[in-house]
């Protein structure tokens, strides 16, 4: 059952989920209040609403239970204007098996994004990170409506945690339209045994030493308890066409991961998929999302694994295991490699 006039145009979709809340967003044509019915196998349905007459809700969700499956849909005035979905809550420390998905650099062709969105959609992530260059022009609101509808399904269902890209511009929509921890710039989160960081190296902002992001991300690396730390932004530091940005980044971020054991480091910006080993570290470039592919180059000695194809890339975490799974858009298994920490 539809309401007649109200109509949805954007989500809904999940943010900053954590084992007890998520936010729900969601866009409709017109004014209209909303309600959000959602319930577990082992509880009756709860409403959480909005009863001001708008066109963007924006939801948080509380008092779930860690991870937790739940169906929800959205309402206006009682009546259903989408269909019914499910997403799981955030694991708890003690929860140490989870899956994700990272991925980057879907602007452009927008055939190769649905593509590989249909891919990760068959993988079922419980969350997905994303690496950058979401959009060709993040000044163009169009853009962000096509980014969207690509990815609604996938958005409906496990919560997207991105960075900035070069290509988003720094420009506000961005801000406007993700909802994500901390300043929204850098953030961190953890999830399970695993902390995730998130930062704003997209040619924009300050991250050499000294600077407000540098002194952030060394507390927050000097002060983790988990048992994987992952760090993830644009542009990176390893790669096999390296210029002077990735340089800087190199030298100004690279001795702080070294130094307070990062586990894996995923960047985008190279529109391929590369894997460098330096030291205990492993960099990966992911940013095969469907911007046009980058040719292959000579290797360096720190790459091991290399593929000019669009792709993501599958993590899967058990206690001390991990097993990563590079995937193309048509199914083929690029790289696959296995880590173990003590």
């Amino acid at each position: 059952m539809t309401a007649v006039n109200v109509r949805l145009v954007r989500g809904p979709y999940l943010q900053s989920v954590t084992p007890h809340s998520v936010i729900v967003v969601w866009e409709t044509d017109v004014n209209a209040p909303g309600e959000i019915a959602y319930w577990s196998t082992s509880s009756a349905v709860m409403r959480a609403g909005d009863s001001t007459a708008e066109t963007r809700h924006v939801i948080t969700l509380t008092n779930l239970a860690p991870y937790t499956v739940y169906h929800y849909h959205i309402e206006s005035e009682g009546v259903a204007i989408s269909e019914d979905q499910t997403f799981r809550t955030a694991a708890g420390p003690e929860q140490e098996a989870f899956r994700f998905v990272v991925f980057g650099d879907t602007r452009t062709q927008h055939d190769v994004h649905r593509r590989v969105i249909e891919r990760i959609l068959g993988e079922e992530p419980d969350f997905v990170l994303h690496t950058g260059d979401l959009v060709e022009y993040g000044a163009e609101r169009s853009q962000w409506d096509v980014f969207f509808e690509i990815e609604r399904e996938l958005m409906g269902r496990a919560p997207l945690f991105p960075v900035q890209g070069n290509h988003e511009g720094n420009h506000h929509n961005y801000f406007e339209l993700f909802y994500l921890p901390g300043n929204e710039r850098w953030y961190a989160f953890d999830y399970g045994h695993a902390r995730f960081v998130g930062l704003q190296v997209d040619g924009f902002a300050d991250y050499a030493p000294c600077s407000q992001q540098y002194l952030w991300l060394q507390e927050v690396l000097a002060t983790n308890t988990q048992k994987w730390l992952f760090v993830y932004f644009h542009i990176p530091p390893y790669t096999s066409t390296q210029d002077s940005g990735e340089e800087s980044v190199r030298q100004a971020l690279t001795p702080l991961f070294e130094r307070y054991g990062v586990d894996m480091v995923f960047s985008g910006h190279k529109h391929n998929y590369e894997r460098n080993e330096v030291g205990d570290i492993t960099y990966i470039v992911t940013g095969g999302g469907g911007a046009p592919l980058y040719p292959m180059h000579q290797r360096e000695a720190t790459q091991v694994a290399f593929a000019m194809a669009y792709h993501f890339v599958l993590i899967e975490l058990d206690g001390t295991y991990l097993r990563a799974t590079a995937i193309s858009d048509s199914g083929e298994v690029l790289d696959a490699f296995e880590r173990i920490v003590e």
